[in-house]
């Protein structure tokens, strides 16, 4: 059974079929013109996984839509494994399109995933991570009741540019009993 789960103003569910294309597109667009183009088998790869979205997948990953006033406006991640981290742990990643954001879609988006995780998966952690320059993100985590843990130094490589820092944020359990 597919998971869906809803919000007071955002819908988070499986991937629609012709979604993917969009999905694509504004990733693709979003990277900018100093990043090199995705090869064709990110694309692929992409395409594998909106088909089986909805669903937790055999490397405990799950990824859904998110989707507002009938759009589809980004996607979410939730991502586990005893292999990283240890059990209870997870860890979420969220894109949004740029006419998502701005609009507190993003914190409804964490927020409602996270309660997902630790009430129906039985999380003891819940963690994310973001570029410290993205002042949007950090504020997202904040609002959706994460504490910031630190700055993981040199996190993130990318060709021809600079590494970045990532501020790493996280919601316990006892946080989440705490929220209510």
């Amino acid at each position: 059974m597919s998971i869906r789960l809803q919000g007071p103003r955002v819908t988070l569910r499986a991937f629609r079929e012709g979604e993917f294309e969009v999905l694509w597109t504004e990733e693709s667009r979003d990277r900018g013109p100093h990043e090199t183009p995705w090869p064709q088998e990110a694309r692929e790869f992409l395409r594998t996984r909106c088909e089986a979205s909805g669903q937790w997948r055999e490397r405990s990953s799950l990824l859904l839509a998110v989707e507002a006033e009938e759009r589809l406006i980004g996607d979410v991640q939730a991502r586990t494994s005893t292999e990283v981290f240890p059990p209870g742990v997870f860890e979420l990643g969220i894109a949004l399109f740029p006419s998502g954001r701005d609009q507190g879609y993003g914190t409804e988006v964490v927020d409602l995933l996270s309660r997902y995780l630790f009430d129906d998966e039985h999380a003891a952690r819940v963690q994310l991570g973001t570029d410290v320059e993205n002042a949007a993100m950090c504020r997202v985590a904040e609002k959706a009741g994460f504490m910031f843990e630190g700055v993981m130094r040199g996190y993130w490589a990318m060709p021809d540019e600079p590494v970045k820092d990532f501020a790493l944020y996280a919601r316990t359990r006892a946080d989440h009993e705490e929220r209510g």
